[in-house]
């Protein structure tokens, strides 16, 4: 729907409503009352205020000074009917912030404060009598006697959580919070008031839609006020409505609010985005949804999402081979090695690798075991040749070096995924110019002289015949054209970057009288060169890039006996 301008009013732009219904009489309006400054008034609306405080008030009005004077002994403090109701002085000390406004950060208050000091308060605060909270309470604890519900019951421990011990004469602040604590910084006494008679749950609501509208409130603090207005008794639908987000963005937010809120706060603080909550909809468990959640907001997120993501699924794994293998073999805590002998394992790093109901399993004991790496499968032992121990300590180890050679190669391809997203979403090519050209430079003259066009026609969606490496030049030239830096900055990295590139090698050698292959860690300078170029253009190596570029990750230290760590750490001392 096109939005009915209001052209007299100067916060039109920004509060977000697609209809003004408050044209001439924007004192109505609670988003006028709320955000209401110095050089965004209007000024027959402060007129009016002034004359209407003028004939209300004796003594002079505190819009012109520092000082308040004490309210008429006439003025009769009333809750009146109806939205608001009329303008009055209120002492500071009578006026209480509220428990569940959603903002709790009120920001730098000196400047509001200055300007209150030098021109007063130019719009009224507007606030409810603790007597009528007490009065609903009444009405709504009769209510409940009649018909308990969830509703009324989550509204009367609210209000009954938030009364204080003697409310008489005092009163609860809804709009201008800001207003109210920069008032007390300024040395006011007195502040202008507007008495309303809103329920609870339309305080809470008019506070929640007057900060959502200026953005003011943090994720978490959404989170908090739209699970608060459900516990009063609003749906979905209509939170969605008066808030102006749609109902899955609602419903998202308030399933945020099942994560540790410690470590949720802390992740807001930290600067997280929007769209990093949504990655965390990617992961079930609620466990490793925390854990990633620690990460948001650090160097570290993109890669422990991804291995949050694949650990979950490594679970699933484990978990549908149990069921499988629990239709004809026992699960077992040990193994005894007098009785029973190793038959085959299942490990998530091969998750191709389906259980098979094995042809004797009606006549021959099946035996398994479960742990978090690996599910392995044992039968009734039926040798009885010496080496049957040697034979499965050798398939041991094998199994263990291909586990460790899996999760290295996982962890390489995982590292160069996150180069590869780094420069398909990379928007700052014009401004780092100069380190783009050189990076090309160097790479395409130092390091490569060869392009994969594979990466080339991912990153610029051209097209490529990839059997017989030719590119489409027309395509590749019109992107030049279009995009000349981009184009320079995704070939440079299509001549240096592919999957495979790592930090590991497979060595074979002679060991212990046997020859086989070992993983041993290997320094790569092309892998260095381009790490230390993407970080110049803004990528932050994630602690397990860092550690596979200095050889320290546990994966090449699992490898190695005692004795060789040892030796090794004496040397680097």
């Amino acid at each position: 729907m096109k939005k009915e301008i209001n052209d007299r009013c100067p916060l039109q732009g920004e509060c977000g409503r697609k209809k003004c219904d408050h044209k001439f009489c924007e004192r109505d309006c609670v988003y006028y009352q709320g955000n209401a400054r110095p050089g965004a008034e209007i000024q027959d609306q402060v007129e009016a205020m002034e004359a209407e405080w003028e004939a209300r008030m004796s003594a002079p009005s505190v819009l012109a000074g520092t000082s308040a004077p004490a309210a008429p002994q006439d003025v009769e403090l009333v809750v009146v009917q109806g939205d608001t109701g009329s303008l009055v002085l209120l002492p500071v000390d009578k006026l209480l912030t509220h428990p569940d406004n959603p903002r709790k950060d009120l920001g730098d208050l000196q400047e509001l404060a200055d300007s209150i000091k030098a021109n007063g308060i130019l719009q009224n605060l507007t606030v409810v009598s603790l007597e009528s909270e007490a009065a609903e309470w009444s009405a709504l604890s009769k209510q409940y006697q009649e018909h308990p519900t969830e509703e009324v019951r989550n509204l009367m421990n609210r209000i009954t959580a938030n009364q204080p011990t003697n409310g008489e004469g005092l009163f609860r602040v809804v709009i201008g919070h800001r207003r109210l604590a920069a008032a007390k910084l300024a040395g006011l006494a007195e502040v202008p008031c507007v008495i309303s008679n809103m329920d609870y749950r339309e305080q809470v609501r008019t506070m929640l839609m007057e900060n959502i509208q200026r953005a003011d409130l943090t994720v978490y603090e959404q989170a908090q006020g739209f699970q608060m207005m459900l516990d009063l008794g609003d749906t979905v639908e209509v939170i969605a409505k008066k808030a102006g987000f749609s109902q899955s963005t609602v419903r998202r937010r308030v399933k945020l609010l099942e994560l540790d809120q410690q470590k949720f706060k802390a992740s807001v603080e930290r600067g997280a985005m929007l769209q990093d909550y949504a990655e965390l909809e990617k992961i079930e468990d609620p466990e490793l949804k925390n854990k990633v959640l620690d990460a948001i907001g650090t160097n570290n997120f993109r890669m422990t999402l991804k291995s949050a993501i694949d650990e979950e699924k490594d679970r699933k794994y484990i978990a549908e081979v149990s069921a499988a293998l629990s239709e004809f073999a026992t699960l077992i805590d040990t193994v005894d090695r007098s009785v029973m002998q190793y038959v085959t394992g299942y490990e998530p790093w091969n998750r191709k690798k389906k259980v098979e109901r094995r042809e004797d399993a009606d006549t021959t004991k099946y035996y398994y075991t479960v742990s978090s790496r690996a599910v392995s499968l044992y039968r009734e032992n039926i040798e009885t040749s010496e080496d049957t121990a040697a034979k499965e300590e050798q398939e041991r180890q094998k199994r263990e070096l291909e586990r460790r050679e899996a999760a290295l190669k996982k962890l390489s391809a995982d590292a160069y995924a996150l180069r590869l997203d780094f420069i398909k979403n990379y928007s700052k090519a014009k401004k780092n110019l100069p380190l783009i050209i050189q990076f090309a430079g160097l790479a395409m003259c130092e390091i490569t002289d060869n392009v994969d066009f594979e990466i080339l026609v991912n990153l610029l969606d051209i097209a490529c015949d990839l059997e017989n490496e030719g590119l489409d030049m027309e395509a590749y030239n019109i992107a030049l054209t279009e995009r000349p830096e981009y184009t320079l900055l995704a070939t440079a990295y299509a001549s240096v970057d592919y999957e495979r590139l790592s930090y590991y090698q497979k060595n074979w050698r002679m060991e212990n009288g046997q020859y086989g292959y070992h993983l041993d860690y290997e320094a790569n300078e092309a892998l260095d060169f381009l790490y230390h170029r993407l970080t110049d253009l803004g990528y932050e190596m994630s602690d397990e890039e860092k550690a596979l570029q200095d050889g320290t990750h546990e994966l090449f230290r699992e490898g190695k006996p005692a004795a060789q760590e040892d030796k090794e750490a004496g040397q680097n001392e």
